[in-house]
C-alpha cells in the first residue's frame, strides 16, 4: 500500500495544484476526471508503438550508436507518448464547451499528462520500490507535467486563434516531443556502452535534470501568461453577460 501511495501521490499533488491555478472559470469535475483517465487510456497506443519499434529496430540494449538513442528517445518515445496524450487533449477536451479561457488547455492538458504519468508510475514504482518512488517523484512526473503545460498553452491559444490553430497545435507537440526526448535521452545514454567509458552517469543525469529545469521553467511561465489571458477572457464574458 506504501509503494501504491507513493506511486500516485505526485500526479495527485500536481493535479490539484494546477486546479487551484484555475481561478476564473473552474471545469467540470467529470470532464478532469475523464481526461485523466484517457490519459490512462493513451498509455496502450503508446505501449504498442514502443514495442513495435523494438521489435523492428532492436532493443536499445544493442545499441552501439548515438543516433539510435537519439531516434529513440525523441522520435520512438517522445512521438508515441506525447502524440498519444495530445490525440486525448485533442479528441475528448477540446471541443467541449467548457474549455473556454485560454488556460484550460493546461487544465486539460496536465489531466491527461497525470493520467499517463500516474499508470507509468505505479508500473515503475512497484517494479524497482520506494528508492525509484522518491526519484520519480520529484523528477519523472513533475517532467511530464511539464510536457503537459506546454503542450495545453498552445492548445490553449489554438482555441482562440483559429486561423492558426494548426500551426499552434504542431508548436505545442513538438515543444512537447523535443523537451521529453532531451530529458529521456540523457537518461538512456547510460545504458550506452560507448558514452559511459567517456561520460559519468552523474554528468548525463546533469543533462536530463537540466532538460527538466528549462522545462519548468517554460512551464511555469506559460502559466502565467495564460492565467492572464483568462482572467481578460473572463472580464469580457462578465462585460457581456
Amino acid at each position: 500500500m506504501l509503494l501504491l501511495a507513493l506511486a500516485i501521490a505526485p500526479g495527485l499533488a500536481i493535479i490539484w495544484y494546477i486546479y487551484h491555478k484555475d481561478i476564473y472559470d473552474k471545469e467540470p469535475k467529470k470532464y478532469l476526471l475523464v481526461s485523466f483517465l484517457l490519459g490512462m487510456l493513451s498509455t496502450l497506443p503508446a505501449i504498442i508503438i514502443q514495442t513495435t519499434a523494438a521489435a523492428i529496430f532492436g532493443s536499445i540494449g544493442s545499441a552501439s550508436s548515438v543516433l539510435f538513442y537519439a531516434f529513440n528517445a525523441f522520435i520512438i518515445v517522445g512521438c508515441s507518448e506525447e502524440g498519444s496524450k495530445f490525440a486525448m487533449l485533442r479528441l475528448y477536451a477540446y471541443p467541449k464547451k467548457s474549455f473556454d479561457e485560454p488556460f484550460d488547455g493546461i487544465v486539460y492538458s496536465v489531466m491527461v499528462a497525470m493520467g499517463f504519468a500516474t499508470l507509468e508510475n505505479i508500473g515503475y514504482v512497484m517494479q524497482h520500490g520506494i528508492g525509484t518512488a522518491i526519484i520519480r517523484m520529484f523528477l519523472s512526473v513533475p517532467a511530464h507535467a511539464s510536457f503537459g503545460i506546454i503542450m495545453g498553452y498552445y492548445t490553449g491559444l489554438a482555441k482562440f486563434n483559429k486561423e492558426q490553430s494548426i500551426l499552434l497545435f504542431a508548436k505545442g507537440l513538438i515543444l512537447a516531443i523535443f523537451f521529453h526526448g532531451s530529458f529521456d535521452f540523457f537518461l538512456f545514454l547510460q545504458d550506452s556502452i560507448i558514452v559511459r567509458p567517456y561520460v559519468s552517469s552523474g554528468l548525463l543525469i546533469l543533462g536530463a535534470v537540466a532538460s527538466f529545469y528549462f522545462a519548468v521553467r517554460f512551464s511555469l511561465r506559460s502559466i502565467k501568461l495564460h492565467r492572464e489571458l483568462s482572467r481578460i477572457e473572463y472580464e469580457k464574458r462578465q462585460q457581456q453577460g
